[in-house]
Parts: structure tokens; C-alpha cells; sequence
């Protein structure tokens, strides 16, 4: 399942299950899926677009007591302490106060957890409670947590625990890392080399220290951007992040944006500059465009990326729209999209 979709179900089931309405039962997603693909990310996403407060807690990295609450001796008897993830009354109150709608409660790693951990979780997902702690209405339960077979210290989860969990399975997709990569302003050479060889938006090795994955590819954008790097030492740093094959793989992409036409003279004369008719070329060209366009030139560059298959078309508008939105609102941009249903459809 793609991101955006599984944002869309999570997003629903606030929306009709936060405060149990009529009694009903919660909802709680299971984001299940291999390391660095944005799980993490997408709850935090959610929880802006929602205005919440996220409220993060590793399973993986607390003690039973820490999850569950520590037994303390009170008189003859022994009393539960609150736990200390769990916010108190007045510290929720206070997050509403801000303008917060209400509080999400991320349990991150939870294959990873400790069995005891799973099975305090348990009666948190499904009660909304623990112990003889309640949550408030404004609270929501989401977890997520890494698959079995990607070897990362996943423990075999109850079968009680996931009965009580709506679980997501998703996967990398190369739209959705193409969208997050120009949200966040990352080197569009980076997208435009997995657009070319997109078996390298995650091929998880278990063998190797270093592999791409959706989250290992934008810190290589980052690497990028340091200044005064020599060659030799720029390969070894994403080859650090990346691995070899994949490093030497995107070093050849760079040198390759060298041979792509001049920007400046596709936007003075896009129906005659002409186009390149190397595929992996083409790639780089698109992204470099991406990079360059906006609201003034965008008719011009439209007028060159025709010119190509309809695929690249459709790369250089989600690339730009994903990069700047403004741009939907572009009449050249606008008067292409109603005169093409597909592309239009892909975009919108």
C-alpha cells in the first residue's frame, strides 16, 4: 500500500473514532513496513494536517514498569505510579489550551518491543487504557514497527495484540518519495537518479552496513550539499550511506547532468534547443527543469518537455506541483492539464 493511502485511513479513523463515538470500538493503525520508508514521518504529517500533538514512545527502548506503570507500596495494599509517557490531566488540558485538537500517542517499533511490552500495549490499543489510568476522548492510539524478515530484533507478536491492530502494510513507492524530496527542498538529482534506476528507492541488504532506503537517500542528498568536498571523498561519504554499487551508480548520474542542454536556453527557445536523446540524460534534464521552473516560465518549458514521451510530461509536473503548489494555480500549466485528461489525472 502507498503512503498517501495509508495516510488517508489513519486520517478516517480520527476522524470517526477519536472520543468513541455511540461506544464504539478505537481504531488503532499498524504501520508495518521495512526500515526507512517514512512511517514515522507519515504520523508526524498526519498530525500537523489534523493540528494534534504527537506524544512519541519507543517500545523497544523502555522496561514493562516504564510502559505499564511501576507498583508501588501505599498503606497494606500496592498503588500503580502513572506512567511516565502518559501525559496528566493538566498537561493535556494545557496542549488543548495551545489549540491542539487533540493527542496522538505513537508507539514506534512495537515488533521490536519486548513480549511484555506487546502485551501492555495490548490493553492500551484496545481500551485506551492502562491500568487503571484512562486516556481522554481527545486521544489517539497508532504504532508501527518494522517486518520480521528484514532481520531488525522483530519479536513474534501475540495473536491477541493483532486482532487488536488495523494493520497497514506499505512499501516504498517513487512517487510519494519524489513528492517528500521536493516538499523538503532535497537535491533533485537524487530523484532523478531513481527515477532512472528506481530498484534503488530501497534494496535492503542483509549483509551489507549500508543500503538505499527512502530515508538513507535524503541524507545523501544532504551529503551533497556540503561544500569543498573533493571527489574521492564525496563517493566514500554516500558510499558510507548507500553502499558501493549504489554510490558508484549515482556518481555516474551526476556526471551525466554535465552533458544535459542548458537550462537558461531550453526557457529563450524550447520549441528548437534540441532534445536529448539519451534516456538517462533526459532524466537529469527533467529534474534540472524542475528545479528551474516557476510561475513566469513555465510556459516555456512546457513547450520543450512536449516534446518528450508522455511519461517524462508527467514527471516534470508532479515533480514541479510536488515541489511548489502554487504552480496548479499557473495558467499556461493549466490550459496543458484541460487539454490532456491523462496527465491531468495523473497529477490531480
Amino acid at each position: 500500500m502507498r503512503l498517501r493511502i495509508a495516510k488517508k485511513i489513519i486520517m478516517k479513523s480520527i476522524e470517526n473514532t477519536m472520543g468513541r463515538p455511540n461506544g464504539q470500538m478505537p481504531i488503532c493503525p499498524f504501520l508495518l513496513g521495512s526500515m526507512g520508508i517514512g512511517k514515522s514521518y507519515l504520523v508526524r504529517e498526519v498530525a500537523k494536517d489534523l493540528n494534534m500533538f504527537v506524544v512519541e514512545v519507543n517500545l523497544a527502548q523502555y522496561e514493562p514498569t516504564d510502559i505499564g506503570g511501576m507498583q508501588m507500596p501505599d498503606g497494606d495494599s500496592m498503588k500503580v505510579l502513572k506512567p511516565k509517557w502518559l501525559l496528566s490531566e493538566e498537561d493535556h488540558q494545557s496542549i488543548l489550551d495551545q489549540g491542539y485538537k487533540g493527542v496522538i500517542y505513537f508507539f514506534d517499533e512495537l515488533p521490536q518491543a519486548p513480549i511484555l511490552n506487546q502485551n501492555i500495549f495490548a490493553q492500551i490499543c484496545n481500551e485506551y487504557r492502562v491500568g487503571d489510568f484512562v486516556l481522554p476522548l481527545t486521544s489517539f492510539v497508532c504504532c508501527a514497527g518494522n517486518k520480521m524478515s528484514d532481520r531488525s530484533g522483530t519479536n513474534q507478536m501475540p495473536m491477541h495484540l493483532k486482532d487488536r491492530l488495523t494493520t497497514i502494510e506499505i512499501e516504498p513507492n517513487l512517487d510519494d518519495f519524489a513528492n517528500y524530496m521536493f516538499s523538503k527542498n532535497k537535491d533533485s538529482r537524487v530523484v532523478s537518479w531513481v527515477r532512472f534506476q528506481p530498484e534503488y528507492l530501497h534494496k535492503f541488504d542483509r549483509d551489507a552496513n549500508a543500503f538505499p532506503t527512502p530515508r538513507s537517500l535524503e541524507r545523501v542528498s544532504d551529503i551533497l550539499s556540503w561544500k569543498e568536498l573533493d571527489d574521492d571523498t564525496r563517493y566514500h561519504a554516500i558510499s558510507c550511506q548507500i553502499g558501493e554499487t549504489a554510490s558508484a551508480s549515482l556518481i555516474t548520474h551526476l556526471n551525466i547532468h554535465d552533458k544535459c542542454p542548458d537550462l537558461d536556453e531550453i526557457v529563450k527557445a524550447p520549441e528548437t534547443i534540441e532534445v536529448p536523446t539519451d534516456i538517462a540524460i533526459q532524466y537529469a534534464t527533467i529534474s534540472g527543469l524542475v528545479n528551474k521552473v516557476n510561475n513566469d516560465n513555465m510556459g516555456s518549458i512546457i513547450k520543450f518537455v512536449k516534446r518528450f514521451d508522455g511519461e517524462f510530461v508527467a514527471f516534470f509536473i508532479k515533480d514541479s506541483v510536488a515541489k511548489n503548489r502554487d504552480l496548479l494555480q499557473n495558467k499556461d500549466l493549466r490550459v496543458y492539464l484541460s487539454t490532456d485528461e491523462k496527465i491531468r489525472e495523473i497529477v490531480l
